[in-house]
């Protein structure tokens, strides 16, 4: 018999319909059935194993109606919508039996089962006007200072984001083991991304004046983040599914773990020795792990985009490219091995600056005053 998998589904629902979402690309020779109580799929793609067969068999909960039910094959997905018979009734789960499919996925952003209230819209106006009146001004009428507020409020926001990612990586890992190394993505993806939008205001900050750093450095970090994130991994699944993400994520959010409340309490102009030890210290194992782990997903994505031509731009009517993002992937490296080189001699220097010349000197001037 030959050998096949499962790919991974993701369904959402509204009162009317089921939507499926089957996560293969480049999709051939399939056999989608629907009938009124159950889903069958069978194709070769590529998927969480790479080029091989996947099949799906689902046992419906309730039956549908196969008139208007219909799919769609795209190039990054199936896409499929069941329809409910009669009126729409909200199903607690897809399938007719309570059992557990590690492939089978909820689609958040699919789930549209009722519209929000005009009580719940009252409340959240009442919820604004209170922050106005009780928080952006004093008991005594006089402007907070927003300056403060803002930078202290952005580092907590950006240090709860990376917390959530780093300790649901580790709940992850003890609950599965290996192989929740395979499902980080899936895991925080979502989460990193939006960490890593927000964190493009960090350039912004030293250019308007909020903060007193230079914003080359924060560029640097960022831009490279935002390539390996949205141009590698969110591209392609078969990188997604590497274990080098899950190691990437992990060092990403263990960083700012620590910057970020420093940060916070540097705002406001508190100073906490162990928290700046750390934050001078900590970068000396973490930022070449991290460089190592972003040029491996460099590494990793070439061949991969050497067989999509994903990002490559071709001269009209020629096979001469203006683009060949493969080539632009190869000189991505070098660049990345200087940022490495100029990231982490501006951390030693920051570091002297902040923690002295080191313990070594400060033992041949205790031997001095001796």
């Amino acid at each position: 018999m030959a050998e096949f998998y499962s790919p991974f589904v993701y369904w959402g629902q509204t009162k009317e319909y089921i939507s499926l979402r089957v996560d293969l690309r480049v999709v051939t020779d399939e056999v989608i059935n629907i009938t009124e109580d159950g889903f069958k799929f069978e194709a070769v793609a590529v998927g969480v194993k790479g080029k091989n067969k996947y099949v799906i068999d689902i046992d419906l909960y309730l039956p549908i109606d196969t008139e208007k039910s219909q799919y769609k094959v795209t190039e990054k997905a199936v896409e499929v919508q069941l329809w409910k018979n009669g009126v729409g009734e909200i199903w607690p789960r897809l399938t007719e039996k309570t059992i557990k499919l590690h492939w089978l996925k909820i689609d958040f952003d699919k789930f549209h089962l009722e519209d929000d209230s005009e009580d719940e819209r009252n409340n959240e106006t009442g919820v604004i006007e209170d922050f106005d009146k009780n928080f952006l001004y004093d008991k005594d009428k006089h402007p907070m200072n927003f300056k403060l507020t803002y930078t202290f409020l952005y580092n907590l926001f950006q240090f709860l984001g990376f917390f959530y990612i780093f300790i649901r990586l580790q709940y992850k890992f003890i609950q599965n083991g290996e192989d929740a190394k395979t499902t980080a993505f899936e895991d925080v993806g979502n989460q990193m991304m939006l960490c890593q939008m927000v964190a493009i205001l960090e350039v912004i900050h030293p250019m308007i004046g909020l903060v007193k750093t230079g914003w080359v450095a924060p560029f640097a970090q960022v831009f490279g983040r935002n390539l390996i994130l949205f141009l590698l991994v969110l591209q392609e699944p078969l990188i997604q599914i590497a274990p080098v993400v899950w190691y990437l994520f992990v060092v990403w959010s263990f960083i700012e773990l620590v910057r970020y409340p420093y940060y916070m309490f540097s705002s406001s102009n508190i100073e906490i020795n162990l928290l700046t030890w750390l934050r001078y210290t900590l970068w000396i194992p973490l930022y070449p792990l991290g460089f190592l782990m972003e040029g491996t997903v460099v590494i990793m994505s070439i061949p991969l985009f050497e067989q999509s031509n994903k990002f490559s731009i071709m001269y009209p009517g020629s096979d001469r490219y203006i683009l060949y993002f493969p080539w632009f992937l190869h000189g991505y490296l070098v660049l990345l091995a200087l940022a490495a080189y100029k990231m982490m001699n501006y951390m030693y220097i920051q570091r002297k600056k902040k923690l002295g010349v080191g313990f070594k000197s400060k033992t041949s001037e205790k031997k001095k005053s001796a």
